[in-house]
């Protein structure tokens, strides 16, 4: 087993795998899969896992279950036995802290107000991230408590933690739509190439990537069918295309 993620590449510090045992992507991008994509497959064989393990990343001393009917069925969240249950993910964790970590990056909370929490009780620190109750109130508390604001194309089409949003200023907003290059993107590299959000240029309106607005312009604009068919047709004669 490598000691970097398969997805990320990242050190693999914590690993999370379900019944078919592979240990190769890391506890965040599985947990990402799950909770963000909804997707419980295996990131390596695609075999469904109905519920995952997460424990320390040792290399051959990481710590294995080969059946999983030894873990706890019918958890609750929180604490069972010697194992901590994440009700979202249908995760098992060997490791309080690390449960508690994850579980705060499913929550809806303010990536600005949860960086004061060196400042505040971990008793605040939990109120205030369990006081949002959907996106749009989450929105209104970047707004009128901080002046910024999350990209509506991003949380659609960035599948990520609402925590790994960017934040922007208005005008970092509009840069960021327009041309990818605000100071919240960073350098060249971190942006990996993204140079803004595309724009229908028939009604003007963006879209989250090139994919995206190529499927707009097929549902919502006409094409030449004339175009069309000479392109069929050409890939017909070429033999790329099956008949």
């Amino acid at each position: 087993m490598d000691d970097s993620c398969a997805v990320c590449a990242d050190a693999l510090e914590w690993v999370a795998y379900g019944p078919c045992g592979h240990r190769e992507v890391c506890s965040t991008c599985v947990v990402r899969l799950r909770f963000v994509l909804e997707d419980s497959l295996c990131c390596i064989c695609k075999t469904d896992c109905p519920s995952v393990f997460v424990t320390k990343a040792m290399g051959d001393y990481t710590k294995v279950i080969l059946d999983f009917s030894v873990l706890p069925t019918e958890a609750n969240e929180g604490n069972v036995g010697e194992y901590w249950y994440h009700e979202d993910t249908k995760a098992y964790f060997d490791d309080a802290d690390h449960y508690k970590m994850i579980r705060a990056m499913c929550r809806l909370s303010c990536s600005v107000c949860d960086k004061a929490e060196d400042q505040v009780g971990q008793a605040a620190q939990a109120k205030r991230r369990s006081r949002f109750k959907s996106i749009d109130q989450l929105k209104g508390h970047l707004f009128h408590q901080h002046r910024l604001y999350m990209c509506n194309l991003c949380l659609e089409g960035r599948k990520v933690f609402i925590c790994e949003q960017k934040l922007y200023t208005r005008a970092q907003l509009a840069q960021h739509t327009k041309t990818g290059d605000s100071e919240v993107d960073g350098s060249e590299i971190e942006r990996s190439g993204f140079a803004g959000h595309p724009v229908c240029e028939f009604c003007k309106y963006p879209l989250y990537g090139d994919n995206e607005l190529y499927t707009h312009m097929s549902r919502e604009h006409y094409s030449c069918h004339i175009c069309q068919s000479s392109i069929l047709g050409s890939m017909i004669i070429s033999g790329t295309m099956m008949i």
